[in-house]
């Protein structure tokens, strides 16, 4: 594919991805009477919220930091975003909470190790 094709992915992949951080942080922080939920339970929100987060930043940042690296750093991000709870009202830090969300990072970071050469590959994106 040509350079510009792969340019153009790639930023809106990192655009993807901020946006899903943003997401996560506003989510986190919203006081408690502002939420609405999805029905699911809020563990299985968290996994997923980081598992889509872990795949976009898998494939937005394809060489470096590596995927460990990227796992932690989302680990992080969700104890940061747990503990920032304490401040906010109606809301308040689980550790199940946090294990749920680190549970998704892995996942996901795991799904991108597995498929992510193939992905690439078939979206003319490995050069």
């Amino acid at each position: 594919m040509p350079r510009k094709y792969a340019d153009l992915c790639t930023l809106i992949l990192r655009a993807g991805f901020f946006a899903c951080i943003a997401l996560l942080v506003v989510l986190s922080w919203l006081p408690g009477d502002a939420m609405v939920r999805t029905g699911a339970s809020g563990r299985v929100e968290h996994a997923v919220a980081y598992f889509g987060t872990a795949i976009m930043m898998g494939l937005a940042y394809r060489e470096r930091p590596g995927l460990r690296v990227q796992t932690l750093l989302l680990v992080v991000l969700a104890a940061i975003l747990e503990v920032g709870q304490l401040y906010m009202s109606g809301r308040s830090p689980g550790f199940l909470d946090f294990a749920a969300s680190s549970t998704g990072a892995a996942l996901g970071s795991l799904v991108m190790w597995a498929v992510r050469p193939n992905l690439l590959s078939y979206l003319g994106l490995d050069s």
